[in-house]
């Protein structure tokens, strides 16, 4: 049972915002079902570890009761302090129906922008894009600067014959042909492994040229909490052909890096691992697969590939300034 957090008698209407132990943060992101990876605590271990950022993290309560988690990555210059706030905060209300949620929005912008001059804020509020989240934002003063991010939620509760029967025909067909193929999908759990499966994709992410985080990053996440990494790699004739990670989060888990070979892509091996990972997650008690940003415009066959697997798009706010 998560211990209540005593309100600040000086915020205002009860909502305090408080340190948080990462037991507790922890058991609160268990609860809130849908959370952001760029809001797990082993995340933000991990910025800190590969950007020399500060992470600054804090539980949003009134009387006693949880409302939301929020993670800001800081950096101090002179008197300037910057902090991001990606996809959060971690929500243990509903945003939209909760009156509550507009001093939840109040207490993080009061953290981040408002104790001093010189303090900016850049957040990426996991709230829809609607007219209410718009104005519970710019409430705080803050204007949109980027516009909305987009992803895809995926439902992991059915049973697997159920999700198998959502994906798209050609996706259940590339995935028919590669159970096909003579694949060996290995879980990777041995650190040298992981390390040479990093190396594959980073050198797959440079050919590509396609932003995303690197293996250092992914490492350094491993290293935090490696009970939350997910990485499977597929192998034909003995050579490593292609390979997928996924971190989980609380009942949450996203699909962050992939990496494959030419024989990998003519085997359809990415749609093997993928569903591999799926399974594995949904019977480690995972119920909802982050599929980790889509684009139509800038990446129309990534977009595709994903949409495939027949979960429900979303599209956030968008960045605030």
């Amino acid at each position: 049972m998560v211990a209540a957090i005593q309100p600040d008698p000086e915020s205002k209407a009860g909502v305090s915002w408080e340190p948080c132990p990462r037991e507790t943060w922890e058991a609160l992101t268990l609860q809130a079902g849908q959370s952001s990876l760029e809001q797990a605590w082993a995340y933000g271990t991990a910025i800190e570890s590969a950007h020399g950022l500060r992470a600054e993290r804090g539980l949003i309560s009134q009387g006693g009761e949880p409302l939301a988690l929020a993670q800001a990555f800081c950096r101090d210059r002179l008197f300037t302090r910057i902090a991001r706030v990606l996809r959060g905060p971690v929500w243990l209300i509903d945003p939209l129906e909760d009156p509550r949620a507009h001093q939840v929005c109040e207490a993080i912008a009061r953290q981040f922008r408002r104790r001093r001059f010189g303090d900016f804020l850049f957040w990426l509020p996991e709230l829809p894009e609607s007219p209410k989240s718009t104005a519970m934002l710019r409430a705080q003063g803050l204007r949109p600067v980027v516009t909305g991010y987009s992803s895809i939620w995926l439902d992991l509760r059915p049973p697997p014959e159920a999700l198998r029967a959502g994906l798209h025909g050609k996706w259940r067909n590339a995935l028919q042909q590669a159970e096909k193929a003579g694949f060996e999908i290995e879980a990777v759990t041995h650190p040298r492994r992981l390390n040479q499966s990093l190396l594959l994709y980073d050198r797959f992410r440079r050919k590509k040229r396609f932003v995303g985080p690197n293996g250092d990053f992914i490492a350094a996440l491993a290293r935090d909490d490696r009970a939350a990494v997910v990485a499977l790699t597929a192998r034909q004739n003995d050579d490593l052909v292609a390979g997928v990670i996924l971190i989980r989060h609380g009942k949450a888990a996203t699909y962050l890096a992939s990496w494959t070979s030419d024989a990998g892509r003519v085997g359809q091996a990415h749609n093997l691992l993928l569903w591999h990972g799926i399974t594995m997650l949904k019977a480690g008690g995972i119920d909802w697969l982050d599929l980790g940003g889509v684009n139509t415009e800038s990446q129309p066959g990534i977009a595709r590939f994903k949409l495939g697997l027949g979960g429900d798009v979303f599209t956030l706010a968008g960045t605030y300034l």
